[in-house]
């Protein structure tokens, strides 16, 4: 099993890498720390350098005693223990008066070696006679000039020694202060590796968790789970706002928290140090966790091309233009049907009183201009919107004449002339050439109609001719076939006789039935019938013609009743065409098709079979007349059995259509069911 497809194995690196992580961040603001306060020296400058750490962290209680000490005027007569507000035992410290006796000190002899840090001395004026004014940081030599301070202030002088222990027993500020610089200098070498060898780990887990992200087991593609439908963009804000929040959170215990509570060195309160410092790294650590879920979620959607899609803006985005596009279908689904309405109002609105309301409005419209204006004369301006009215009338008749005269023609009336006697312009030239059009069209359609009669004529006339010696031919060749000859080479020649006189028979035949179905010239009685049982009818009649030709006759025929309105005689002729046109044609060997179907109202009867020569032309050209399949025209037959199926199919209201795909031949019939 894969690793990047086990959900525990990609657990497991998404807290490796977090920890990782924090280690590298850890170990980058350990070693920058210690550079800046010198733990990266020799044990001699390492001494040197912490004791200016712990020296200027003395600032602060100094600065405290010196405020207290001006705050109180007698301060002699306060008691002992006022001033010792620090509950930290490490810090210690003497306050002498001007003449120097020590009236306050918290050393009690037993702190063992301790160290001076800071020795301040400073002086204030303060009024005689009210404790709460006084003038800090000054003395009065500063006020030499001024009578005034000399009457009402009187100076205070005062000196204090701040030491802090060698040895410290309570875990305050200092002590931590000491344990974090003696750790850094202790593991320099350690947090140096760390910070080399962390992010290069942490670097190889992301790698691992974005080419693992997506895959899961006994899913080949990638997965996508809920989570990574979630809007992508909102989970980044949320990561971004959190982030921030906890950054605030440690800014605010840094800056706020643990600064004040280093200041006032209460060793009760820096005992939580510790604990707030791990609150923090956990903080991290789970920030760094749900920076490795955002980077899998966003690799998936990268791998899927969905980042885009999953966000909120772009599902939005494409809610707006959805809303918006909808509103725009509704509104120009309104105006098609207002303009369809309007139309069709319109419509059967005549040309001449459409120009007329037309007219009329425009006229309407121009009144409240010519009130407004005043600057035409209203006679003038009358007769010619009257003259301009009656002339667009007038074209409007116009044109209307015109339109009747094209729609009889496009009718079929090609006979139809327009009147042009009140017309004008370009007008009457236009209605005229319509009408020498019109002529045109009569006179060709005239003379295809006498071309047309011509070749059926000649060919009825023709074949009728022929019909005539071919009969005493046929007869006379039938009494010779009764008469007994020897000669073995007058039979053959007989027997010749005899084929190609039926042969003949059957082309010429075959010329009147042509002629007569394309000239519509067939008798059809048309009576309600069973296709399907006419179709196995000729299937019977072919049979041995078929088994002759190793034809096999695959029929798939609906249990249905397929009843059509047809002349039995003609559409036998159709199927009789068709499976002669298959019998010489198709590939020995091979296997007919013929599917009898119902589709909607519509009986559909298929033939499909393979051609044993190669078919270079279309369907269309197959059903032309003296046309066929075999270009040598080694075959008998006249090339006319496609075209009377056509010609017979079309004259029952049925449809002939012939589809070729290389050697594949097909014949689809249709004709409307009668119930």
């Amino acid at each position: 099993m894969s690793l990047k497809n086990n959900f525990i194995v990609k657990c497991i690196a998404v807290v490796l890498f977090a920890v990782f992580l924090t280690t590298t961040l850890l170990s980058c603001v350990c070693l920058v720390c210690g550079i800046g306060m010198g733990a990266f020296t020799t044990e001699a400058e390492q001494k040197e350098y912490k004791e200016e750490l712990l020296q200027s962290m003395l600032w602060y209680p100094a600065s405290m005693i010196r405020s207290n000490l001006r705050d109180y005027a007698h301060i002699e007569d306060l008691p002992f223990d006022y001033y010792n507000i620090y509950h930290s035992e490490n810090v210690l410290y003497e306050i002498y008066d001007a003449e120097g006796k020590i009236f306050y000190s918290n050393l009690n002899g037993t702190e063992g070696d301790i160290n001076i840090y800071d020795e301040f001395t400073f002086s204030f004026l303060k009024e005689e006679y009210y404790e709460d004014e006084i003038e800090e940081s000054t003395t009065l030599e500063h006020h030499e000039n001024d009578e005034y301070y000399k009457e009402h202030y009187i100076e205070k002088s005062y000196s204090f020694n701040v030491y802090l222990k060698e040895e410290m027993t309570a875990k305050d500020s200092f002590y931590w202060a000491t344990e974090f610089f003696d750790y850094i200098a202790e593991h320099k070498t350690s947090l140096i590796i760390t910070a080399i060898i962390s992010p290069v780990l942490a670097l190889a887990l992301f790698i691992f968790l974005m080419c693992a992200s997506g895959h899961k087991e006994g899913v080949e593609e990638i997965h996508i789970s809920r989570f990574d439908r979630f809007p992508v963009d909102v989970l980044t804000a949320v990561y971004v706002g959190l982030t921030a929040l906890l950054g605030v959170g440690i800014y605010y215990l840094i800056e706020e928290f643990l600064y004040d509570m280093t200041r006032y060195y209460d060793a009760s309160m820096a005992a939580i140090i510790p604990f707030l410092a791990g609150l923090c790294i956990i903080g991290i650590v789970l920030d760094f966790v749900l920076l490795a879920i955002l980077s899998m979620t966003t690799a998936v959607r990268l791998k899927t091309r969905t980042y885009i899609k999953s966000t909120l803006i772009y599902i939005v985005l494409k809610f707006l233009f959805n809303f918006i596009k909808w509103i725009w279908k509704n509104i120009c689904k309104i105006c098609r049907k207002f303009f369809n309405f309007t139309g069709r109002v319109l419509r059967k609105i005549p040309l001449v009183w459409k120009t007329i309301l037309v007219v009329g409005a425009l006229g309407f419209l121009e009144i409240p201009i010519y009130v407004i204006s005043h600057d035409c004369d209203f006679p003038l301006w009358f007769i010619f919107n009257v003259v301009l009215g009656a002339v667009a009338i007038l074209i409007a008749i116009i044109l209307k004449e015109i339109k009747k005269g094209t729609e009889e023609i496009a009718k079929g009336n090609i006979y139809k002339k327009i009147n042009t006697k009140y017309m004008f312009l370009d007008f009457k030239d236009h209605a005229e050439n319509i009408n020498n059009i019109n002529d045109g069209i009569a006179k060709a359609v005239e003379e295809r109609m006498k071309s047309e009669r011509f070749k059926t004529e000649l060919i009825t006339n023709v074949s009728h001719d022929i019909k005539t010696p071919l009969t005493s031919i046929i007869n006379y060749v039938d009494l010779l076939e009764k008469e007994e000859i020897n000669n073995e080479t007058a039979k053959e020649y007989i027997g010749v006789l005899s084929r190609q006189s039926a042969r003949l028979k059957k082309l010429i035949e075959d010329l009147i039935e042509a002629s007569k179905a394309s000239t519509g010239n067939v008798s059809v009685n048309l009576s309600q019938f069973e296709l399907g049982i006419l179709l196995t009818q000729a299937l019977g009649e072919y049979e041995e013609r078929f088994a002759n030709n190793n034809l096999q006759v695959v029929l798939n025929k609906t249990d249905e009743m397929l009843l059509v309105m047809a002349d039995n005689r003609h559409m036998w002729r159709v199927f009789d065409n068709i499976l002669n046109n298959i019998a010489k044609y198709a590939q020995p060997n091979t296997r007919v098709y013929i599917d009898a179907n119902r589709k909607n109202n519509v009986a559909e009867i298929s033939f499909r079979n393979i051609s044993k020569d190669a078919l270079n032309i279309s369907g269309d050209e197959l059903m032309e007349r003296f046309v066929r399949g075999d270009s040598s025209r080694n075959t008998e037959g006249s090339g006319l059995g496609l075209s009377i199926a056509k010609s017979l199919t079309e004259v029952q209201k049925g449809k002939l259509d012939i589809q070729i795909d290389g050697d594949l031949f097909k014949v689809r019939l249709a004709f409307p069911l009668s119930a």
